[in-house]
């Protein structure tokens, strides 16, 4: 549920050593005597809860992710570390078809607003993940065609939701919940609950728009969210649902946001949010150290979203910024490399850039959309073979990647990346990716050609197919977007732009045709890329719908397999996506990270959250 579209981009950068818009003062990382970093994200917030539909952005949990702490998080060499500051958690019954684990939260720990945190705090999860719960308490169907649940949530159709039994147990002393599974599912430990300020989420659906006024007024908030999911009180939860899945999709934070918005556990608070500039996140002395890790001497976090790439070099020269990972040109990378006073931190990503085309409305409306490549037919599938066979994506990692990074490659896998080089080897050659990969860009262009005249006439050229594309409007976007459109109107397909930075929040728009994004991968699972390719999947909003691939992911997240067995799945969904020409992979990302060297701690992750994972560590 946490996997996060990954879009590096962002406006140009003001050069002074301060820059001043709408009245708020982002102030150079030197004049923060050294209790400030400030770092580059470059895409624009666009909610505080990435796990709605349309808002799961990388932005979006970065920047929420030091505001709150459950029980555990991922650390730089994809372990899960658990967080026993917060609770613990385990199994109690594992019998074959009677898998059940006991998560408990440690007494004592409080929400800032004062709230006590318990274990009623982590039922919303189940609300959020639970589709048979959606459907019970009258608040959609998340499966049905056209409804939108009244928890417009990622996590239907999920593992979790394939394998929970009923709902959860709460213990009498109100800390600990169990959860019973069908059996010993893998990754387990990935599908238990986080914590969510139920207390603060009845209080807005109530109307309130202010913190609660004493530890009474929260405590019985916390009990009428209790009593509103035993009861599966319909009224109540879609008020909440409303609240849940609108009311947190903001990109600006001032003196009028509803406080109630912002409650947290963790080290840090967001204290103000400029739309399109940045974010400002402050110490929360109410709650550092208290359900995770402790800081050790920051004070102050600043996410910029206004530094571009390319104005990286000179923004870290300047001290405006001490942190940034990005996507720059192969100019850029070597301005960073002259950069005094910064350290170069090289590697890829477990991150891949991939094209997706759309054969259907988002979700579950599949006979809406109407575009070039809609539907399951013999045509629509040629078209969009044509399509991504004429894509040159060879010519686009040897201009645009291989000058950040040398040894990049093509991308032919969606499940397995090419620094994982015997396994990637052993994957491409069984996928069925070897159609898009034969010959030269020529030989595959003319064969496209061969398939437009088939289907569209001799005359195809005189009447091109406009695609409306989705994408991040940054430097090395626009750079792919230019060779793919141009290489695409030699086969009788009109690409139309410009880029847009609020590109994520339009992944269901049914006027997009084709989209190019990228996808960050959390800790490895056994379900791999499942959740963006699966027609049930909230992750997945372009209409595919295809029976191997969601036989196949389901079985994958129901029963541990061998690494042959869990192999040769991921072979067989991967053909099914080939075959069909819904999607193609482009690179994975070559990661580059630039950090203040007078700032301590910082250990790049290939896995999401990238950077941010350890703040608690980061001192100067």
């Amino acid at each position: 549920m946490k996997a996060g579209i990954s879009a590096r981009a962002a406006l140009a950068l003001a050069t002074a050593s301060a820059i001043a818009i709408a009245g708020v003062i982002v102030a150079p990382a030197q004049a923060a005597t050294k209790t400030t970093v400030v770092m580059t994200e470059p895409s624009p917030l666009t909610s505080l809860n990435y796990n709605a539909t349309d808002m799961n952005l990388n932005t979006n949990l970065d920047v929420t992710y030091p505001t709150g702490f459950g029980f555990w998080y991922a650390d730089d060499q994809k372990n899960l570390v658990n967080n026993t500051k917060f609770g613990s958690y385990k199994i109690v019954k594992n019998l074959a078809t009677d898998f059940e684990v006991a998560y408990t939260v440690n007494p004592g720990q409080f929400w800032d607003d004062g709230a006590p945190i318990t274990g009623v705090d982590l039922l919303l999860s189940h609300v959020l993940g639970s589709s048979a719960y959606s459907k019970a308490a009258g608040l959609g169907d998340p499966a049905a065609s056209g409804v939108t649940p009244a928890f417009d949530s990622l996590g239907y159709a999920g593992v979790y939701d394939q394998n929970i039994v009923g709902d959860p147990t709460l213990s009498a002393d109100k800390m600990t919940v169990t959860l019973k599974f069908k059996a010993r599912i893998p990754d387990w430990q990935q599908y238990g609950p986080g914590p969510s300020p139920v207390h603060a989420l009845e209080l807005m659906a109530a109307g309130k728009k202010t913190l609660p006024s004493s530890v009474a007024e929260s405590t019985a908030a916390t009990d009428m969210f209790l009593s509103d999911f035993t009861s599966k009180k319909t009224a109540s939860l879609k008020a909440m649902g409303a609240i849940w899945s609108k009311s947190y999709n903001i990109s600006t934070v001032n003196s009028s946001t509803n406080p109630l918005l912002l409650v947290g556990n963790g080290d840090f608070k967001i204290d103000s949010c400029v739309d399109q500039i940045a974010c400002t996140l402050v110490l929360d002395t109410k709650t550092n150290g208290t359900s995770g890790p402790k800081t050790t001497g920051i004070d102050k976090i600043v996410f910029r979203f206004d530094v571009a790439d390319t104005s990286a070099p000179q923004a870290l020269g300047n001290k405006e910024v001490d942190l940034y990972q990005g996507q720059p040109t192969a100019d850029a990378v070597n301005q960073l490399k002259a950069v005094k006073g910064i350290s170069l931190v090289p590697g890829p990503l477990a991150t891949y850039e991939q094209i997706s085309l759309r054969t259907a409305s988002a979700g579950n409306n599949g006979a809406a959309y109407a575009g070039p490549f809609a539907g399951e037919t013999e045509k629509a599938k040629a078209t969009r073979q044509a399509f991504l066979l004429a894509l040159p994506r060879e010519d686009m990692v040897n201009k645009l990647v291989k000058t950040v990074q040398s040894n990049a490659v093509v991308l032919n896998s969606r499940f397995v990346m090419p620094d994982s080089t015997a396994a990637y080897a052993d994957q491409i050659a069984k996928n069925a990716s070897g159609p898009f990969t034969a010959g030269t860009q020529a030989s595959r262009t003319a064969q496209a050609v061969s398939i437009m005249k088939h289907y569209y006439g001799a005359d195809f050229l005189k009447h091109p197919i406009t695609v409306h594309t989705l994408f991040r409007n940054n430097a090395r976007r626009q750079g792919e977007f230019d060779l793919y459109k141009a290489a695409e109107a030699a086969i009788g397909f009109n690409m139309t732009g410009p880029g847009i930075p609020d590109w994520s929040k339009h992944l269901s728009d049914d006027t997009y045709d084709a989209a190019f994004f990228a996808w960050g991968a959390g800790l490895p699972v056994q379900v791999g890329d499942c959740p963006q390719l699966t027609s049930s999947s909230s992750n997945q909003t372009f209409g595919w719908k295809n029976a191997t691939v969601d036989n196949t992911c389901n079985a994958l997240a129901a029963q541990a397999m061998s690494d042959t067995a869990r192999n040769r799945n991921w072979v067989a969904v991967e053909r099914a996506i080939y075959q069909e020409a819904y999607t193609i992979g482009l690179f994975q990302w070559p990661g580059v990270t630039a950090v203040n060297s007078d700032l301590k701690g910082v250990k790049p992750s290939s896995i999401t959250p990238n950077l941010v994972w350890n703040y608690w560590e980061w001192t100067y």
